[in-house]
């Protein structure tokens, strides 16, 4: 846990000093976001020991909030999407167990996948996108490039559903496996799609996809145990 945060702390300190890969931004934007988008999951990965533990989550929230609030007001970009990520992953965690129903780990991946599918072109995240304001600028984590400037934006609700989702995944007997490395995988995978096709890609189908697609064959059995229960 400590070396997740401690080793993304380290990356979002230097890669402002990487130096710019030359050839194209597509270039450089694969290789500045790739390894913060795997190593933001990681600090939101590690907390899944604590994924039945409310009140820790609960405590854990309240501080990351406060201090990720903080950071953003003071513009400290690396302490800011460092204690985003803490606030997300156990906000996240805290709603799997409040939300302790296994039809949830179906409805909530499709409901919010087609949410932010409708939303992404001209809605409400390519606004949140550009907003400035203080909530905008809460809500949203600063992607550093190589070389300075910034090579993305990563919505924070895309994090809080990481953790959502990987909680459920463990809750519920899912293949926790292939499911952490296929959620871990997401969100840079979105990096890559949208370079190679030019166009924005929506996180949350991604990791929707990422949650259902390996557990297809054991969705069924876990909705009937629930039904019987």
């Amino acid at each position: 846990m400590i070396v997740a945060y401690a080793a993304t702390f380290a990356y979002l300190l230097v890669t402002p000093v990487l130096p710019d890969v030359g050839g194209t931004s597509d270039t450089n934007t694969l290789v500045s976001n790739i390894p913060t988008m795997l190593l933001l999951a990681a600090c939101v990965l590690v907390w899944l020991p604590a994924r039945d533990e409310p009140f820790v989550l609960a405590l854990l929230a309240l501080g990351g909030g406060l201090l990720a609030a903080g950071a953003t007001e003071a513009g400290s970009i690396p302490v800011a999407d460092l204690t985003k990520a803490l606030f997300a992953a156990t906000l996240g965690m805290w709603l799997a167990w409040a939300l302790d129903e296994p039809a949830v780990v179906v409805a909530v991946p499709l409901f919010v996948a087609g949410i932010d599918i409708a939303s992404v072109s001209g809605g409400p995240s390519e606004l949140l996108a550009r907003d400035s304001s203080r909530t905008g600028e809460f809500l949203s984590l600063y992607l550093p490039a190589w070389g300075g400037g910034r090579a993305g934006v990563l919505g924070l609700a895309d994090l809080i559903f990481l953790a959502f989702f990987a909680a459920s995944a463990w809750r519920f007997g899912l293949r926790r496996r292939v499911t952490g490395a296929a959620l871990m995988l997401a969100l840079p995978a979105t990096v890559v799609i949208g370079v190679e096709l030019d166009v924005a890609v929506p996180v949350l189908p991604v990791l929707a996809a990422a949650l259902l697609l390996p557990n297809l064959d054991l969705l069924p059995a876990m909705l009937e145990r629930a039904d019987k229960g």
